[in-house]
């Protein structure tokens, strides 16, 4: 596959890249900072983010999107429509990626993820390629990594996007933080809250007491949305 791959390898590398948006698949994520704009704003545990990748020729690219088994703890990757023979999430593969373009699952004990590659044989054109899917499981920082694999050394990495999750705000699991969410934070107003009890959700600073410094971090999401729909009842 290596020695296929390299012989169909451009002289001419096309760029490839990831860019990450809200569930809508519209609006893109909010980086911390322009100049390190793959470390986004911190999402909310629960957050479900679309991942794409793109490519500015047409022409045939083979790469990887992974998570390391350790980072695979914090947030998950999924594709869309699989079907098994031969495997591939085919709705994971865009049109301009070509007919008989793949995604196709790797999960071994270093990495969990993607091999995506664009048709070898039919059109490919610059554009969007391939969508994933993303949600943030557990507090803590993910790494999700986009790597080419068309040189000489295999999994060469292209970036690195990284994730923060910080404790859902959605208390209700509706998708949404409102008012509704701010009358459970209200109902628990000055408790005292075991980290393993039933009204450690909000206490969102951790330090033992549903206070002033719970609801500051609680207004810093407010009507923001972990989904994109109402949750099953």
């Amino acid at each position: 596959m290596l020695s296929l791959a390299v012989a169909l390898a451009p002289a001419t590398l096309a760029k490839v890249w990831t860019t990450v948006y809200r569930c809508d698949g519209v609006t893109p994520l909010e980086a911390v900072d322009p100049n390190h704009p793959t470390v986004y704003r911190d999402i909310m545990v629960g957050t479900r983010l679309v991942l794409v990748v793109s490519s500015d020729k047409g022409e045939y690219w083979w790469g990887r999107l992974l998570l390391s088994q350790e980072d695979a703890q914090y947030g998950e990757l999924s594709g869309r429509g699989y079907v098994a023979i031969p495997a591939n999430y085919k709705d994971s593969c865009l049109a301009s990626a070509g007919k008989g373009a793949r995604a196709i699952p790797v999960d071994n004990f270093e990495v969990v993820g993607f091999d995506i590659a664009t048709s070898p044989s039919r059109p490919v054109l610059p554009g969007d390629w391939f969508v994933v899917d993303y949600y943030a499981e557990q507090v803590g920082t993910c790494h999700v990594g986009l790597y080419n694999n068309l040189s000489i050394s295999l999994d060469v990495l292209i970036e690195t996007l990284s994730f923060t999750h910080v404790p859902s705000r959605d208390f209700n699991g509706d998708t949404v933080v409102n008012l509704k969410d701010f009358a459970s934070l209200a109902s628990h107003w000055n408790s005292k809250a075991d980290p393993n009890g039933p009204v450690a959700a909000f206490d969102i600073n951790s330090d033992g007491r549903i206070d002033l410094g719970d609801l500051a971090l609680f207004s810093e999401y407010w009507l923001e949305r972990t989904g994109c729909g109402n949750a099953p009842q």
